[in-house]
């Protein structure tokens, strides 16, 4: 029988759209996260298109939730960040993280929706966005910073939505804010 106090804390990975559980940014997420005694549970969405008010992707995302007591935070890709902002309404983790937040659709239309979500977060929130990213301009996070105490925002100077050549940064930023947002938090 495992040591209870052995149990350590997990963290809720989903990808950006369209991609797996093997997405490369959320591996070396994992990987990142080992060395602070934290394991990944990386998933994956639905294909297809996205469902209305992403319903059917955030039911998921709880699915897993609920059969993993271990999961403590929450760190989503692109897409997948939005789905688990909407969870984490619902479901606040310890701590949530959101690797390049699209606010804008690919024609440059704003998401309102995930804005009001954004605003409306009660849990420790970091958004690491790139500062040439058209679907997160920096204005608007920066703006819905001011508006929630809970949201902060590291901007990765030059990189756009992918990350580029930052993207190893990026994992570091979001690994090392987890690890001090879940000190502790093995039971």
């Amino acid at each position: 029988m495992p040591d209870p106090a052995a149990v350590r804390p997990s963290v809720l990975m989903l990808p950006g759209f369209g991609g797996g559980a093997d997405q490369p940014v959320l591996v070396a997420l994992e990987n990142a996260l080992r060395p602070h005694a934290l394991l990944a549970v990386r998933a994956s969405l639905p294909r297809g298109r996205p469902s209305p008010g992403l319903v059917e992707e955030v039911s998921t995302a709880r699915t897993w939730v609920r059969a993993d007591p271990d999961i403590a935070a929450y760190a989503g890709r692109s897409f997948g960040g939005r789905v688990l902002a909407r969870l984490a309404l619902e479901n606040p983790p310890r701590a949530l993280v959101l690797l390049g937040f699209p606010v804008r659709s690919a024609s440059g239309q704003r998401r309102l929706e995930d804005e009001r979500v954004l605003a409306a977060l009660a849990c420790p929130t970091l958004v690491v966005q790139g500062s040439a990213d058209p679907l997160g301009p920096i204005r608007t996070l920066e703006r819905l910073a001011e508006r929630n105490p809970r949201l902060e925002l590291a901007v990765l100077d030059g990189a756009t939505h992918a990350f580029g050549r930052r993207e190893a940064e990026a994992v570091r930023t979001a690994a090392g804010w987890l690890a001090s947002r879940l000190a502790g938090a093995a039971r």
